[in-house]
């Protein structure tokens, strides 16, 4: 039996357009995000879905609620898809000083993955791969959804580890699958495999 899910991220916040690392701050869409997830809420009008599990963080929780325009489908928040924690970079806007690149094994995140050594407080990749094999199996994979569609509401760096997963991405490649703000990715299960069927603006998106 196939079961369909659909990946979003939430829209766009006041930190995405500064370029701040966001991680588990409970920052809310701002005006650009919500007509994001507007038009999201257009693109997935006429798709069947039965259930959806999202970040309990309120830009997740909020685009869920949007892009489903007043359907009758349920929202389970679960920490397991909340973003990864940056620890004390978070708020942190590092991309405009190369120095750091250099000299700070923290701000490999973005374009060396496979190097990020996390600031204090923060999580490290397997600690974020760890959370997404866990919502894979404890939700995509619940014999209770066989057959649905599922709506995954969450953010840039746990949807792809998700996917990372889904489809073995090794580390250096984590952000080949990164999702835009309000973007998506269709995946169908079936027989043990994982087959993406559709993306939205593919591509690498600044955070």
């Amino acid at each position: 039996m196939k079961t369909e899910i659909i990946l979003i991220r939430h829209g766009k916040t006041f930190w995405n357009q500064k370029k701040r690392m966001q991680g588990q701050v409970n920052i809310p869409l701002n005006s650009t995000g919500i007509a994001q997830a507007h038009e999201l809420a257009e693109k997935l009008a006429n798709r069947k879905i039965d259930i959806c599990y999202s970040s309990p963080l309120s830009r997740a929780v909020d685009t869920a609620r949007i892009a489903l325009n007043g359907r009758d489908i349920p929202i389970q928040t679960t920490d397991l898809l909340v973003e990864h924690g940056y620890g004390l970079s978070e708020g942190s806007s590092y991309r405009h000083i190369p120095i750091y690149y250099q000299n700070c094994r923290a701000y490999n995140y973005e374009h060396h993955p496979e190097l990020f050594v996390p600031a204090i407080g923060g999580e490290t990749f397997q600690q974020v791969y760890n959370r997404a094999k866990e919502f894979i199996s404890q939700y995509l994979l619940n014999p209770a959804n066989d057959g649905r569609t599922i709506l995954v509401a969450s953010h840039a760096g746990i949807s792809a580890a998700i996917q990372g997963l889904m489809f073995q991405i090794p580390l250096e490649n984590y952000w080949s699958v990164k999702l835009p703000n309000c973007g998506y990715a269709i995946v169908l299960y079936e027989n043990g495999t994982f087959t993406e069927t559709e993306r939205s603006n593919p591509g690498y998106e600044q955070f």
